[in-house]
C-alpha cells in the first residue's frame, strides 16, 4: 500500500526525504510557489525545486507539486493570495514548470484551499477561469501523463456551497478530486469523506463524495491531500492512533486512492519559537510513535 501513502513536506532537503521511505510512504507533496520559482518576471530560480524533484526520484518517491501563490509584479504588488493581473503570466509559469519536470512530477495541483480568503482572494469564477482551465489545457497537452489535482479543498466552514459549483464548471478539467480534512479522529474524516448525509440529518453537512456526486463527479478519483494532528495537543500516541483509524479505512476503501498526513517534520521559525507540532518525525528526525503506523500499513498490499 506504499504507493496510496504520502506525506506533506514543503521544500525537504535531501536528509529529510530519507524519512519518508523509512516510514513506508511513497508519494510527497510539495511547494511550487510561483513567488520563489518566478521572482520577477524575466528571472527564474530553479535550484530548491530541482533538488526537491531529483532527491525525491533518487529515493523512488512520487512527487505531488502544489502550484499557488502569485508573485506581486504579477498583480500590481498586492498580496500571494491575490489573482494575477494576466492569465498569461500564469499560463508560462505552469507551463515552464510542467516542462521542466516531464518526465519527474506527474500530478500537479492548482493553488492551495482556494476557498479559504486567506489562500485565494479572488473569487470562484476567477479561481476556474484564470488558474484551473487555463493551467489544466497546458498541463493535459504538454503530456497525456499529467494529472490535473485540485481544488486541494478546505472542509472548514460552508465548503459545500463552494465546492459544488466548483466541481460542476471544472469536471472536464480535472483528473482527481484533492481536499483536506482535519477532524477530531481519523474516523471522524472518514464519515467526513464518505458517509452520506440522511434526510433527515439537516444540521449536518454532506459528506465530500456526497458533493462530488452531486456536481457529476462521483467517477472522479478521489484523494485526501492534507490530514494530521498535533502531537503537542492530542499527544503523540492520540496522533498514531488516529492515524491509524485512517490508514485502516484507506487499506479496506479504494474510493479514497491516496491520503497524505500533515506533515513530515515539525517546525519552528521566527515567528514561531515553539515547534508546530504536526509532524510524524520530531525537529531532530527521531520518530513519532506515527511513523511505525504508517511504516506497518505501508508493507500491505494495495486493495
Amino acid at each position: 500500500m506504499k504507493e496510496r501513502l504520502g506525506i506533506n513536506a514543503h521544500l525537504p532537503s535531501g536528509s529529510s526525504l530519507n524519512l519518508v521511505p523509512a516510514a513506508g510512504i511513497g508519494s510527497v507533496r510539495v511547494d511550487f510557489n510561483w513567488y520563489d520559482l518566478q521572482p520577477e518576471r524575466h528571472r527564474w530560480d530553479w535550484t530548491v525545486a530541482d533538488q526537491v524533484v531529483s532527491d525525491a526520484r533518487a529515493r523512488s518517491l512520487e512527487v505531488y507539486a502544489t502550484l499557488s501563490y502569485t508573485p506581486t509584479w504579477a498583480n500590481g504588488g498586492q498580496g500571494r493570495n491575490v489573482p494575477p493581473d494576466e492569465i498569461g503570466d500564469w499560463q508560462t509559469f505552469v507551463r515552464a514548470c510542467a516542462e521542466r519536470y516531464r518526465h519527474n512530477v506527474w500530478h500537479w495541483s492548482l493553488w492551495n484551499e482556494p476557498n479559504i480568503h486567506g489562500f485565494w482572494a479572488g473569487s470562484l469564477d476567477q479561481y476556474l477561469t484564470v488558474i484551473v482551465q487555463p493551467a489544466a489545457e497546458i498541463l493535459h497537452a504538454i503530456g497525456t501523463e499529467n494529472r490535473v489535482c485540485a481544488p486541494d479543498l478546505s472542509t472548514e466552514g460552508d465548503w459545500p456551497s463552494w465546492f459544488q459549483p466548483c466541481l460542476e464548471r471544472a469536471r472536464t478539467w480535472l483528473d482527481i478530486i484533492a481536499v483536506h480534512s482535519y477532524q477530531d479522529t481519523g474516523r471522524e474524516v472518514w464519515r467526513a469523506l464518505g458517509q452520506a448525509k440522511r434526510w433527515y440529518e439537516f444540521w449536518k453537512k454532506p459528506s465530500v463524495r456526497q458533493v462530488m456526486q452531486w456536481a457529476g463527479c462521483g467517477d472522479k478519483p478521489l484523494w485526501l491531500t492534507e490530514c494530521g494532528w498535533k502531537s503537542n495537543e492530542v499527544g503523540e500516541l492520540a496522533q498514531a492512533d488516529n492515524y491509524d483509524q485512517l490508514l485502516e479505512g484507506l487499506a479496506s476503501n479504494s474510493w479514497l486512492e491516496r491520503a497524505f498526513g500533515y506533515q513530515l517534520l515539525d517546525e519552528s521559525g521566527p515567528d514561531q519559537p515553539e515547534a508546530d507540532k504536526w509532524g510524524i518525525y520530531r525537529q531532530d528526525s527521531t520518530p513519532k510513535p506515527a511513523v511505525e503506523v504508517f511504516r506497518r500499513y505501508g508493507e500491505l498490499p494495495s486493495v
